[in-house]
C-alpha cells in the first residue's frame, strides 16, 4: 500500500484490476477519525481546564461529542470530496462506478493522517498559551501564532501530496486523462488552499 504514497500512477494501474474492496479504505479511514478524536478530546480538554470548576462537569459531554463530530466529519469529508470528484469528471464523460471512485479516494487521505497528527501537536501547544479569559483575543493570537501558519503551510504541503494521489485516482476509477483529472482534482483543491492562504496569510 505504499506505493500509491510514491508511485500512485503504478498503484492504481494494478489496483483497477481488482475487484472492488472497502476493507482498506475503511481502516484509512478510521485511523484518520481516529487522529481526529485525538486532536479534538485535547482540545476539549485544554479548553476545560481553563473553565470555571462549574463548567468542568460538561467535560465528558464535550468529549462524546468531539469524539462524534470526530468521526462523522472524516466521514462527510470522504464522502463530499468523492462526491466533488464525481459530479466535476462528469463534465470530462467520466465512466465508472461511484464504489469504485469511494475506494480509490480513501487512499488520497493517507498523508491527511501525518499531516493530522503534526497539527494535533501544534494545536495542544498553542493552546497552552492561550488565555480564555478574552475570546477575542484568543482568536487574534490564533491567527497570528506563528505555529498556526506552520500548521497551515504544512496542511497545504501534505494536501498537495494528496492531491497527486488523487489525480490518478480519479483517472483510473473514471477513465480519463490524467490531464483532465488534474482539472477535476485541482479545482477544489485550489479553492480550499485560497481559503485557508485568505484566514491566516
Amino acid at each position: 500500500m505504499l506505493e500509491v504514497l510514491t508511485n500512485p500512477n503504478g498503484f492504481f494501474h494494478n489496483k483497477i484490476n481488482d475487484e472492488v474492496e472497502m476493507k482498506t479504505p475503511l481502516m484509512i479511514m478510521a485511523v484518520l477519525a481516529l487522529v481526529g478524536v485525538i486532536s479534538s478530546v485535547l482540545i476539549i480538554q485544554k479548553t476545560m481546564e481553563m473553565l470555571p470548576p462549574e463548567a468542568a462537569k460538561f467535560a465528558p459531554v464535550g468529549i462524546v461529542a468531539g469524539i462524534i463530530g470526530a468521526i462523522i466529519g472524516t466521514l462527510l469529508t470522504w464522502i463530499i470530496y468523492s462526491g466533488l470528484f464525481y459530479l466535476i469528471s462528469m463534465f470530462f464523460n467520466g465512466e465508472g462506478d461511484f464504489k469504485r471512485l469511494l475506494e480509490f479516494t480513501s487512499y488520497g487521505f493517507i498523508p491527511s493522517i501525518v499531516s493530522g497528527l503534526i497539527s494535533a501537536y501544534y494545536t495542544n501547544q498553542l493552546f497552552d498559551n492561550l488565555d480564555f479569559s478574552n475570546p477575542e483575543l484568543m482568536q487574534e493570537l490564533i491567527k497570528s501564532d506563528p505555529s498556526m501558519k506552520i500548521v497551515s503551510i504544512i496542511g497545504i504541503v501534505f494536501l498537495l501530496w494528496s492531491a497527486n494521489i488523487w489525480i490518478f485516482a480519479i483517472a483510473y476509477s473514471r477513465n480519463i486523462s490524467v490531464k483532465n483529472a488534474t482539472i477535476v482534482v485541482g479545482l477544489p483543491i485550489l479553492l480550499y488552499v485560497l481559503y485557508v492562504a485568505s484566514q491566516f496569510f
